[in-house]
């Protein structure tokens, strides 16, 4: 009965969270279900009576709540199938007439200059066809391309394509991420299929993304480079284009990555260095009401230069609204103010939702608000000098920080950073003082003398916070791999985790007991389980582009990538990386020419593994052999010349494999002789990557799309 009216005079307190929880519940269930317009009006319009027969005095107060909570549900459900038709609407697949404006600055790739544009199509088209959206031009690189610039206007005639999951194993799924940002589609642009039609009107965002751009330009011309300069950009204004993979991985590894994300924390830092300047101005209510208004305009300042990203906008309202709570003398309810950021934000792009820095940020957030304040009433700080005061604040806000985010680790990343604690120790004041200096250097740009010395010792703390990473990183055991859990386990650790910690605020030794003993005992079944989950011999053929690639993972743990070309001309690391680092395979050993050991051998092109011959076919070397060469699996390759038919009587065979790396034109032609033979093929491009189990003289295939 006490844990009830607690939990009751919670949600009193906190009556926006339960608006915000059936409007989130609305949009997971619109996302994962799927449900008709007509049902959802239907619960809206039963939820109404329920609300207006509750406001009555006579009537039970639940009943307002339960109106509210299901209209909230609906809302959420409307909110989401809304953007679920704007999204399901498909681009036309043959080459149209668009005009595009570019809302970032283009990053240049390799060979090509790649471009975020909002298009609108020229020609006319059936309604079922898609008219405008956001997509990617990836242009040829040139002298014109490398000269757009945030606001450029294009006139372009190209084929949009939708976004697809190559199908590997433990890949990042590129459709999941590019759907929720909103991102419909890509195109490549030949170099006479666009022309340049000037600046256009810029909005209020990409005049935030051009100012964010002229700081980092201006970071440049101050001589910082390389990781001071990714550190740097990250941290201040959010840009992470350029960030290097070495380090991001550092970052990681040592528990900071959250330092990277510009989010609620560096708005935090910023709105605590404010209030802290301003604090001269004295205490009477007008002193307050202006210290507030001018805090909250340079903080929405702070956030414009920051390209007014989601994450960056979500602080911002958070901390206006307890800006506005001390301006009128009143202690603004920080899980309100959370829960009314997500609302407002959720309304207006409800896939925000299923972004991973929205899920990390608003479960850090929730949790410190949480957990913090009842463990630092714990520790008793208000008591102790200010040195201990601080370092038990960085502990605790680190350790509850590390909780909350913990189930979303284990799902996304599946690692976990054991010096966590030191890193943000050190970490967390350097960020502090790393913003405080940036913010006088953006002051003092006018100023060049009174700019350089800040900028030197601006320069020395950028350059110490990096080598401080990099070597708890490098420490023998920095983080500790944790087996893959899905939807159903992260929820299962989240509830534990709450559990857990509600029994260790509120001492309750039987409840920590049972909390502890469930936790341990799931994480003895994944560990386990993930010893018995790989055993025999496999290899999976990979879907890459680039190369034909194979990779033979052997039952006593040594792995092989086998391909047709030296490992220094192979691009592979995108499609075998993250099926090597889930697995927790050593590096494999490349072959890519003739090979023998105890595993397999690797001659002519034929590969003999565990009883199972796979010959791969580049060439049209085969052509010249005499003799019939029969085989178990025929790999087509690029470079494969010649008739199908003249192919199967060289090399009979029961399966037949077209690798991604053929050409499309080859991939065509080669389909079409097979379906006018009834030979059966499998198409990687088309199903993804497989796995091939041999067992004795036969073999199995499994696809790993999705796996």
């Amino acid at each position: 009965m006490i844990h009830d009216v607690a939990l009751s005079s919670f949600f009193k307190k906190n009556p926006l969270l339960r608006l915000a929880l059936p409007l989130m519940a609305g949009i997971v269930v619109g996302w994962y279900c799927g449900v008709d317009m007509p049902q959802i009006c239907l619960l809206a319009l039963f939820s109404i009576p329920a609300m207006l027969i509750g406001m009555f005095r006579c009537t039970p107060k639940w009943l307002f709540g339960i109106g509210a909570s299901l209209f909230m549900f609906a809302v959420g459900m409307f909110v989401e199938e809304c953007k679920e038709r704007e999204m399901s609407t498909p681009w036309s697949s043959e080459k149209l007439s668009y005009r595009a404006q570019l809302l970032e600055q283009p990053v240049v790739k390799g060979s090509t200059v790649r471009a975020l544009a909002t298009i609108t199509v020229d020609d006319t088209i059936p309604s079922a066809v898609r008219g405008n959206g956001t997509v990617y031009l990836y242009f040829p690189r040139s002298v014109e391309a490398e000269q757009l610039k945030i606001g450029s206007n294009v006139a372009l005639r190209v084929a949009l394509s939708p976004f697809r999951n190559a199908g590997n194993p433990a890949e990042f799924d590129v459709e999941r991420f590019y759907y929720i940002e909103g991102i419909t589609g890509f195109a490549y642009v030949g170099r006479d299929e666009w022309s340049y039609e000037g600046e256009g009107e810029l909005s209020l965002q990409m005049r935030a993304l051009r100012l964010r751009g002229n700081v980092v330009s201006m970071y440049k011309d101050l001589s910082f480079e390389g990781n001071e300069l990714a550190l740097l950009s990250a941290l201040t204004v959010g840009e992470r284009g350029e960030f290097p993979k070495e380090l991001k991985e550092s970052y990681t590894v040592a528990g900071a990555s959250h330092i990277l994300a510009l989010s609620g924390m560096h708005l935090g830092v910023f709105y605590l260095l404010l209030t802290t300047l301003l604090s001269f101005w004295g205490r009477s209510r007008l002193a307050v009401i202006l210290r507030e208004l001018v805090t909250v305009l340079l903080l929405w300042g702070f956030a414009f230069v920051a390209g007014l990203s989601p994450s960056v906008v979500r602080a911002a309202v958070l901390f206006t609204l307890v800006s506005i709570g001390r301006s009128l003398h009143q202690d603004a309810s920080g899980v309100s103010s959370l829960s009314f950021a997500a609302i407002v934000m959720l309304l207006f792009s409800p896939h925000l939702f299923f972004d991973i820095s929205f899920q990390l940020s608003f479960a850090a957030v929730f949790s410190i608000l949480m957990l913090a304040p009842p463990l630092q009433r714990l520790l008793a700080l208000e008591r102790r000098g200010w040195m201990f005061r601080y370092v038990a604040n960085l502990l605790i806000l680190s350790v509850v920080a590390q909780v909350g985010t913990l189930p979303l680790v284990w799902y996304y990343f599946g690692v976990f950073p054991l010096y966590f604690l030191l890193t943000n120790i050190v970490v967390v004041p350097l960020a502090f003082l790393l913003m405080s200096l940036s913010v006088i250097v953006w002051m003092l740009s006018f100023l060049p003398l009174l700019q350089w010395p800040f900028v030197v010792l601006l320069k020395f703390v950028v350059g110490f916070m990096n080598g401080c990473v990099m070597l708890i990183a490098s420490l023998p055991g920095a983080s500790l791999s944790l087996p893959s859990v899905g939807v159903a386990g992260a929820c299962s650790a989240a509830f534990l985790l709450a559990l857990l910690s509600y029994a260790m605020v509120n001492r309750r030794r039987w409840l920590m007991l049972f909390s502890l003993c469930c936790i341990s005992s799931s994480l003895v079944v994944l560990f386990m389980g993930q010893e018995k989950s790989r055993e025999g011999a496999c290899f999976v053929i990979y879907n890459n582009k680039k190369n034909p690639l194979l990779h033979l993972v052997a039952s006593g743990g040594s792995n092989y990538l086998v391909s047709t070309v030296p490992q220094l001309d192979a691009e592979y690391e995108y499609s075998s990386s993250p099926y090597i680092k889930r697995e927790k395979l050593s590096e494999p050993l490349w072959v890519n020419g003739e090979y023998c050991d105890s595993v397999f051998t690797l001659s002519d092109g034929l590969l003999q593994y565990d009883g199972l011959k796979l010959r791969m076919v580049d060439s049209d070397l085969w052509q010249e052999n005499l003799y019939v060469h029969p085989s178990d699996i025929v790999l087509l390759c690029r470079g494969f010349l010649g008739k199908i038919e003249e192919l199967v009587e060289a090399y009979p065979s029961s399966c037949l494999v077209l690798d991604a790396s053929l050409y499309k034109h080859s991939r065509e032609r080669i389909m079409r002789e097979c379906s006018a033979l009834g030979i059966e093929a499998i198409d990687i491009s088309e199903v993804g990557a497989i796995m091939v189990v041999p067992s004795g003289e036969e073999f199995t295939l499994f696809p790993m799309r999705g796996k």
